[in-house]
């Protein structure tokens, strides 16, 4: 079992305890995180899960502060999955006989930042949720580092335990609001992901026009933003016109229910530009998804 990312934390917060996670989400800078005395564990007998869930094993759940969560197994998937009892939202999975990929095809999206960022070298994550995708751009990208954000200590703690979220040299996690965590940051970085979900939507403090200039102040000039968008949950309008007041251009790559938008500064960078950079990256760093396949998920502008 690999230990709690626990030892890795570097920031933390002071406590609030009366939200729940939509609302302390949307606290913009007071958010707090809880204390792991108030967690309490929940049998798996005592739930009944949505139909969606069903065949589903939970392993372990747990009554936080922002909701009921709970790790559960579905066939050969892990899953992590917020308020399974009456609704089928998952976080986090990972497939157990592929533990290195990718299992959620929108984060695979995600790691398109390393083709547009040139370099790469100083990542940052905010919603590492169980940690897919730290874990992935540790194994896959040698000369990264990454901070990763959360605000859930639960949810580092059941990523360290289930997921494979460990401590690592180059692994910075931060228990702290990703919004101020960037405010108060005094660095500059190459690639900047957004992934932060509450239980309705992306949190109104990370989607307007002043967060992504604090966004933009933080990435180099030849930087990248990925943004998650679960398309069904977004005003994508009012998103993509906070991001293109602070950013030249918007690259969108669509799967599923998923839009993943590229944003960055300067002339639009061209398909062949894009292709030949991460064919470039195929064959140095032998991803398990290969970078040039997933620009085909790009939609024409």
């Amino acid at each position: 079992m690999p230990p709690t990312p626990q030892a890795c934390i570097v920031s933390d917060t002071k406590h609030s305890f009366a939200m729940n996670r939509r609302r302390l989400l949307c606290a913009g800078s007071t958010l707090a995180v809880a204390a792991p005395a108030l967690v309490s564990y929940v049998a798996a007998s005592s739930r009944t899960l949505h139909p969606g869930w069903t065949g589903a094993r939970v392993i372990e759940e747990r009554e936080t502060q922002f909701g009921r969560i709970a790790v559960l197994e579905k066939g050969r998937t892990r899953y992590l999955a917020y308020g399974p009892g009456t609704q089928f939202v998952y976080q986090s999975a990972v497939d157990l006989d592929r533990p290195h990929e990718l299992a959620a095809p929108y984060m695979r999206l995600m790691m398109l930042g390393v083709v547009y960022a040139k370099p790469y070298a100083r990542i940052v994550q905010v919603g590492v949720g169980a940690g897919n995708m730290t874990g992935y751009t540790m194994r896959t990208f040698p000369d990264a580092t990454v901070h990763a954000i959360d605000i859930d200590r639960d949810v580092l703690e059941l990523g360290g335990r289930y997921f494979g979220l460990s401590p690592h040299p180059r692994l910075h996690v931060h228990l702290d609001d990703g919004r101020r965590w960037l405010e108060r940051s005094k660095d500059v970085f190459d690639i900047i992901m957004l992934d932060a979900y509450d239980d309705v939507s992306i949190p109104a403090p990370l989607t307007g026009a002043d967060f992504f200039r604090i966004v933009a102040a933080r990435l180099a000039p030849w930087g990248a933003l990925m943004q998650n968008v679960y398309t069904p949950q977004v005003n994508q309008r009012q998103l993509r016109a906070a991001i293109g007041a602070c950013f030249d251009q918007i690259d969108v790559y669509r799967v599923g229910g998923s839009d993943v938008l590229a944003a960055y500064q300067g002339p639009r960078k061209s398909v062949e530009e894009l292709r030949l950079r991460a064919r470039s990256l195929d064959k140095s760093l032998r991803p398990p998804h290969s970078l040039e396949k997933l620009l085909e998920f790009r939609v024409p502008s």
